[in-house]
């Protein structure tokens, strides 16, 4: 008995842990999006899908972190957009309802690489205006 009680407080920990992280993110995916983004990658930011996912995250990784940059969980989206894509490949036709919520969760990542990539070109605007001003 005191295992399954032991099992079941892990399982609502482990559910506890993942709903903060995505609701993290999912805030910051939220966030109004600067002009510098539609001016940096052509897309605006009413256009964004799942499909700029890996663009929006290949180029602020060649952007790069600021120094004053802490953990904007990047590499967990990441990891969570492959696992959806996976769920979405799997459950194809078959499941339609898994289907539209693995979309659905695939544009919320590519909003919040798109809200990264938009934090690193104004933290590297700000750097370069104040760099420039010294």
């Amino acid at each position: 008995m005191a295992a399954f009680i032991c099992v079941l407080s892990l399982g609502a920990l482990v559910q506890f842990a993942i709903s903060q992280w995505r609701s993290i993110w999912i805030t910051m995916a939220a966030q109004p999006l600067s002009n510098s983004l539609e001016a940096a990658t052509g897309i605006a930011n009413q256009e964004i899908c799942a499909e700029h996912f890996d663009m929006l995250v290949n180029a602020s990784e060649q952007l790069g972190r600021s120094v004053h940059e802490g953990n904007l969980w990047l590499k967990e989206v990441k990891l969570y957009h492959g696992v959806l894509q996976a769920c979405l490949n799997m459950s194809g036709k078959a499941l339609p309802s898994v289907a539209n919520w693995a979309n659905q969760e695939l544009k919320e990542c590519a909003k919040f690489a798109a809200a990264v990539l938009d934090r690193r070109l104004n933290n590297s605007l700000a750097y370069g205006s104040a760099a420039q001003n010294s």
